[in-house]
């Protein structure tokens, strides 16, 4: 898997669950690559965000 490829999936991951062989090729990308796992982690911080002022979490 490239990173472009782990973008790609990094996102639909986002909205479905991944076949087993998705995640793990994914796993073994994200352990090599350090850019694909602060792109993920901000995926991750972006939709708690998201989320959180969905939800009126924001402190008004």
């Amino acid at each position: 898997m490239n990173c472009k490829e782990a973008h790609r999936v990094l996102c639909e991951a986002q909205d479905s669950k991944l076949s087993f062989a998705r995640r793990l090729a994914l796993r073994w990308h994200l352990a090599i690559c350090d850019h694909c796992t602060r792109f993920g982690r901000q995926l991750d911080f972006l939709r708690a965000a998201v989320r959180r002022y969905r939800d009126g979490g924001d402190g008004k």
